[in-house]
């Protein structure tokens, strides 16, 4: 039986289908006379094969930064530096990681869309960006018969047990964490409120929420990590499906035009 190898985030960026859409876009560009550097004209008038290959190349380079985003974000979440600008401010290391954590909860579920938006695109689908949503594009009869429903389920299920934390953040409340909420109410503790005649010192408290937020950074980073690495062994076989899509669209419109 053949094991199937991890696939990492750098061999993803690799993947034929955000090369060619890449190459694809580059090479409109130069038909249009613009530089890499120079803006795209939305007015400009193309063709529909060159509508189309602009906008994959879009979709699968801002799916593609979604992902890598979300590995960034674990990176960040132990990135705080004590500076008398973050201490003016009010900022502590608590403030940044639960910044850090909130962010890559947020934009966890929002790589779905991403997936999504990049199918709408491939297919020729023409959904207004308003109207795409799962049901609409597993649906789709034409999505359905290349028989991707099962490869965006894949997708969506590699992110499924953080979807309920993000949408608690977007529609109700901060994070409910109870580690990380007695974390918190350490934080809000200074030498002054703390004060003096406790069971131990301030100086120990210190330490002591400095170890909190360790563990605390330790577990969430491995969680992230794990999500992350599932997520991209998802997405390898999804834009193996959408390749094929993507040439045989690009095949019938280049007749077309």
């Amino acid at each position: 039986m053949e094991v199937q190898t991890e696939m990492s985030l750098d061999e993803l960026f690799q993947h034929p289908l955000f090369i060619e859409a890449a190459q694809d876009g580059i090479d409109v560009q130069r038909v249009l006379g613009l530089k890499l550097t120079d803006d795209f004209d939305e007015e400009a008038e193309i063709d529909e094969l060159q509508f189309y290959v602009t906008r994959v190349g879009f979709a699968v380079s801002h799916a593609l930064t979604w992902v890598q985003q979300l590995h960034h974000a674990v990176h960040f979440m132990t990135e705080f530096k004590y500076s008398k600008k973050a201490s003016n401010a009010g900022v502590k290391k608590f403030h940044h990681l639960l910044y850090n954590v909130e962010n890559y909860l947020i934009r966890l579920a929002s790589a779905y869309d991403r997936c999504l938006q990049l199918t709408n695109a491939v297919f020729h689908l023409c959904m207004s960006e308003e109207q795409v949503n799962h049901g609409a594009i597993v649906s789709n009869l034409h999505v359905a018969r290349a028989k991707l429903p099962g490869l965006l389920k894949a997708v969506r299920k590699a992110i499924k047990d953080e979807a309920q934390e993000r949408h608690r953040l977007v529609h109700h409340h901060s994070l409910v964490d109870p580690e990380l909420r007695r974390i918190e109410l350490f934080y809000m503790q200074s030498k002054e409120t703390w004060g003096d005649g406790r069971e131990f010192s301030f100086e120990k408290l210190v330490y002591v929420r400095g170890q909190m937020v360790k563990r605390f950074t330790v577990r969430r980073k491995k969680e992230f990590e794990a999500i992350n690495a599932e997520l991209v062994n998802a997405l390898g076989p999804l834009f193996d499906g959408l390749l094929v899509e993507y040439r045989r669209q690009k095949s019938r419109l280049t007749k077309l035009v």
